[in-house]
């Protein structure tokens, strides 16, 4: 079973100066709130003594960092050049940092059950599902602010958190400007941050910019590794080599669109341990159509560049030093906007892109669990998705799909074609069934107020979220109002938050009748029930466990029901009068009952032993 990351837990013997890290990756999820622990499967607990490591030389803790990174990855740092991993801030209030190899973006967990959906409930009465609202940062956690990234830094990238919690972006800088003074501005960046909030740009000594490399620029087409935009190593004849599937060079590349980076701990390679994924062209191909802006052109250059059109990859050790020889992975269908995420449940991978034939942006999905060998297309969301579909909105660049719970998530992007605001839409899927909208035109991740620098567009990076304590971290581009005639929309980026587990619930309140939700039958394979509930008043919801004949089981009815009214945790542990657990009825098939007052129901998770 996978495993998450969560925030460490003081324990021991001085709570002012050391702890041990105490948190799992996954399972358990919200042990910090509730005081569980998943024995399960073996594990090993590294004690971190956080405020001697906030004193620590700089070159001490940038060593312990880069170890934990070795770990993670099977590569060393030592003697890279530069360091791979920032030191967190010398504050003194870090969280335990736990060593491991498990993906703290991994939120499989088949023992969490969602409200998302009615796939798991035989009967509802009296509540309502109610999406629940982001918490954004009333500033923009990242922007463009180097002589090097123009006006942008937009999520056209990935944010992967590391097994020791350290966050990670890889970003697209660019200048809506390109005048010919400008044309080495804009490029593909790289942050990293301790809490998702405060980000560093550290020098990474890859990229030329202007006759020096400290900067953090990541990747460049350039076959020298010199920044330069897109459409002029296109009017020069200049790229990187692409390499068809058969190995084969076809032409070359120097336009990425869709950027993804992934660390993919399935490869036994440590030397691609991660992986960068994008739409790769030859800009030439859009010669016919901008003739100005690539004179010059010929009809077989113009035909030779459209047939390099792809999606690729390239593979690196640590994701700043890469081949730079990116490989097809198949030709391009339908539009140069992809991602890809990891589908941990089935252990293969998600790559989003869009079907040619739906006259429109759509959402579109394949799958592979080796890179070659590709499935055929879905369309996920198209034009039979809603009849506003190509009227008043288009799908923009698909969905970012990721396991949550014993479900698929996702966030959809709506483009709008009437009205204001590029946002998302929540999406979920069973397995095995149709995506669906659980909220149809209500935005999850919604645009601003007026003024705000997200109030024109608001699109995910393409990850899962990431987590620090009980807290979803959603990373995004945020695009303002355009407020100069020869330049583009500022994008920088937002960040957005949700508590654990806490995308959608059922809820009552007030003096409304009591609310009612039964469960279908469910395997007990556990013996503890947690229960994930948001209190709007001071009355405990109840649960109770109900038999094949529909009664509640001896000593778990509603009135046996004991779970505390807790308000500062997430979870709270499920008890009866005289029943500590469900010890006794592990291996039956039962339902259960909730009962509802003044609060929501999010979500209940089973543990097999508490700590």
């Amino acid at each position: 079973m996978s495993q998450h990351l969560g925030v460490a837990e003081t324990v021991g013997t001085s709570a002012a100066s050391v702890g041990f890290v105490k948190t799992r990756i996954n399972s358990p999820r919200v042990e910090l709130a509730v005081g569980l622990a998943d024995h399960a499967e073996p594990h090993d607990w590294t004690p971190v003594n956080h405020r001697t490591m906030s004193r620590m030389p700089r070159s001490t803790r940038r060593r312990f960092l880069a170890s934990s990174i070795a770990l993670a990855t099977g590569v060393s740092t030592a003697g890279r050049g530069p360091r791979l991993l920032s030191a967190p801030p010398d504050d003194g209030n870090q969280s335990y940092l736990l060593t491991t190899n498990r993906d703290p973006q991994d939120h499989h967990d088949p023992q969490l059950h969602l409200m998302v959906d009615d796939h798991e409930i035989a009967e509802q009465k009296h509540v309502k599902r109610i999406m629940n609202r982001v918490k954004k940062h009333p500033r923009p956690v990242l922007m463009a602010d180097r002589p090097w990234e123009g006006e942008r830094a937009q999520a056209w990238g990935s944010v992967i958190q590391e097994p020791d919690g350290l966050f990670r972006m890889w970003y697209f800088a660019f200048n809506t400007q390109r005048r010919f003074d400008l044309l080495d501005v804009g490029g593909y960046a790289y942050a990293e941050s301790r809490d998702g909030v405060h980000w560093i740009k550290p020098d990474l000594g890859v990229v030329d910019f202007r006759g020096s490399k400290r900067n953090n620029l990541f990747y460049s087409c350039h076959p020298k590794n010199k920044n330069l935009v897109d459409e002029e190593l296109a009017r020069r004849g200049l790229g990187l080599p692409a390499i068809d599937e058969n190995g084969d060079q076809i032409g070359v590349i120097n336009n990425l669109d869709g950027l993804t980076v992934v660390r993919d701990d399935d490869d036994p390679d440590p030397m691609r341990r991660y992986k960068l994924i994008a739409n790769m062209q030859d800009h030439r191909m859009w010669a016919p159509a901008y003739p100005k802006r690539y004179p010059g052109v010929s009809a077989a250059q113009v035909a030779r560049s459209r047939s390099v059109f792809g999606q690729y990859m390239d593979t690196s050790p640590d994701g700043i030093h890469w081949t730079r020889r990116p490989q097809r992975l198949f030709p391009a269908l339908g539009g140069d906007y992809m991602m890809v995420t990891r589908d941990h449940r089935n252990r293969r991978w998600w790559l989003n892109e869009r079907a040619h034939d739906q006259g429109g942006r759509n959402a579109s999905l394949r799958t592979s669990k080796d890179w070659r060998a590709w499935s055929k297309l879905e369309v996920v969301f198209g034009k039979g998705s809603d009849p506003q579909f190509n009227k008043t909105f288009q799908w923009h660049g698909g969905i970012t799909p990721f396991n949550y719970g014993n479900v698929n998530i996702g966030l959809a992007e709506r483009w709008p074609l009437a009205g204001l605001g590029a946002t998302c839409e929540l999406v979920c899927q069973r397995p095995g069934k149709k995506w669906h909208r659980v909220f149809p035109n209500r935005p999850f991740l919604d645009v601003g107020a007026e003024d705000s620098f997200d109030r024109a567009l608001a699109y995910p990076s393409h990850n899962p979220p990431g987590r620090v304590g009980e807290k979803l971290l959603f990373h995004y581009t945020g695009a303002g109002i355009k407020r100069h005639a020869n330049r583009g929309n500022p994008m920088s980026m937002g960040l957005a938050t949700i508590g654990l587990d806490r995308f959608a619930g059922l809820g009552q309140w007030r003096n409304l009748p009591p609310g009612h939700v039964r469960t279908k039958p469910i395997k007990l394979t556990r013996k503890h029930l947690a229960v994930n509930v948001e209190y709007m008043e001071h009355t405990p919801i109840r649960v109770a466990v109900i038999g094949p004949d529909g009664s509640p089981l001896p000593g778990f009815s509603l009135e046996d029901s004991r779970i505390p009214v807790d308000t500062k945790r997430l979870y709270s542990i499920a008890r009866w009068k005289t029943k500590p657990d469900l010890a006794d009825l592990v291996g039956q098939q039962v339902s259960l009952h909730f009962e509802i007052r003044g609060a929501v129901l999010y979500s209940y998770r089973f543990y097999p032993q508490l700590a």
